[in-house]
């Protein structure tokens, strides 16, 4: 098994979901923001119907992109004692 370069990890780990279409900066400073277009793309190439991912919070705890093709679970209820958000989980 070939292990990414350091690059590619990172832009695998730090990359986010968001409603625009295509690819775009991420406002982390690192890795890249994907649209709904491109998460549809990366699922049927890869024969999977759902992206779950967890590193983000959210206000709510989760949060679907547009396309409901992923979705953000954050289980960490007001993170770091100071985000006021709602923690999540997810039943399969």
């Amino acid at each position: 098994m070939e292990v990414p370069d350091k690059g590619i990890m990172c832009e695998l780990l730090w990359s986010d979901p968001g409603d625009a279409p295509g690819r775009g900066l991420s406002k982390r400073g690192c890795g890249i923001t994907y649209g709904p277009d491109v998460a549809e793309r990366f699922l049927k190439a890869n024969g999977l119907k759902l992206l779950v991912r967890a590193h983000e919070v959210k206000p709510e705890g989760y949060e679907w992109q547009k396309g409901k093709h992923v979705i953000t679970v954050f289980s960490a209820p007001n993170y770091c004692d100071q985000m006021g958000n709602k923690g999540a989980f997810a039943r399969f």
